[in-house]
């Protein structure tokens, strides 16, 4: 089983590959969280690595993040790169996707944490917010493969490197962390 393969490298293709001569492998990977592009498709990509004869099974729903949050982060993909899959989100959270200015951070986390006992939140992109209980701080390539209740983005334009922002890895950051939302979005800016 071979997961977060978009990152893979072809170095890292060669090595694996090595290490399974039946090539029998279970892949899975998304083209639109590869944080330094994924410019082919995935038959290309593996028949490039020496897996010509793959079988592709594409993921058309998506479980985790919910409609309003996917309706928000699918132009963000789409506009870096424009064939990425973007699943189907099945579900509403009755949450509209909240913005508004870094000021309000603080009591959108105290409200949220005042109305669920439960539950678990993340403050992605400030590295000011230290965290709380039920409540982290990751930078938005840390917060990759997690979930959370709540997910509050800070200054998500500003991320990427300057020569790459409103590129391939700035677009790649914000897609992934706006979809760690399990029920609801705060966008914030500056």
């Amino acid at each position: 089983m071979v997961d977060e393969a978009q990152e893979l490298t072809d170095a890292e293709w060669t090595m694996l590959l090595r290490r399974v001569p039946s090539r029998s492998l279970t892949i899975v990977g998304d083209r639109a969280q590869a944080r330094h592009g994924f410019r082919e498709s995935w038959q290309e990509r593996l028949a490039r690595v020496g897996l010509g004869d793959a079988r592709l099974a594409t993921l058309t729903v998506n479980y985790r993040t919910p409609e309003e949050v996917m309706r928000e982060a699918e132009p963000v993909i789409r506009a870096a790169i424009p064939d990425a899959n973007v699943p189907v989100a099945i579900r509403r959270s009755g949450h509209p996707v909240l913005h508004g200015s870094l000021s309000q951070r603080d009591a959108i986390l105290e409200s949220w944490l005042a109305e669920h006992a439960e539950g678990v939140a993340c403050v992605i992109g400030d590295p000011t917010f230290a965290g709380m209980p039920r409540v982290s701080s990751l930078s938005p390539q840390l917060a990759k493969g997690l979930e959370f209740d709540l997910v509050i983005l800070v200054d998500p334009d500003a991320w990427g490197s300057d020569d790459e922002r409103g590129g391939i890895e700035g677009a790649v950051d914000r897609y992934v962390a706006m979809t760690r939302a399990t029920q609801q979005l705060a966008v914030l800016s500056s």
